[in-house]
C-alpha cells in the first residue's frame, strides 16, 4: 500500500494527491466522506444516493406523522417569515 503525505493548512484543508484523485475519480465538484476507523481517518469519494436519502427522510416523516402537505405548508411559512 502506498503512503502519501499531505500537509494540513491553517484552515484544516488537506490536498488529496493527484494520483489518488485520478484513481478514485474524484473531481473538483465531488464530495468526500470522512470517517474515523480506530486511530485512523479514512477518506473516500462520497456518492450521494438520493434514493436512500429520500427513503430515510420519508421513513422519519412517517414515524413522526408528518405529511408532504405539512412540509410544504411549513416551507411556505418559513419563506414568508424571511421576507
Amino acid at each position: 500500500m502506498d503512503v502519501f503525505i499531505s500537509k494540513v493548512t491553517s484552515r484544516g484543508q488537506v490536498t488529496i494527491p493527484q494520483e489518488l484523485r485520478e484513481e478514485e475519480g474524484i473531481t473538483s465538484d465531488d464530495y468526500v466522506a470522512i470517517r474515523r476507523v480506530g486511530n485512523y481517518i479514512v477518506l473516500g469519494k462520497a456518492e450521494l444516493r438520493l434514493d436512500e436519502i429520500t427513503g430515510a427522510f420519508e421513513k422519519e416523516a412517517k414515524t413522526k406523522g408528518i405529511s408532504k402537505n405539512d412540509l410544504l405548508e411549513e416551507l411556505e411559512n418559513v419563506r414568508k417569515s424571511k421576507k
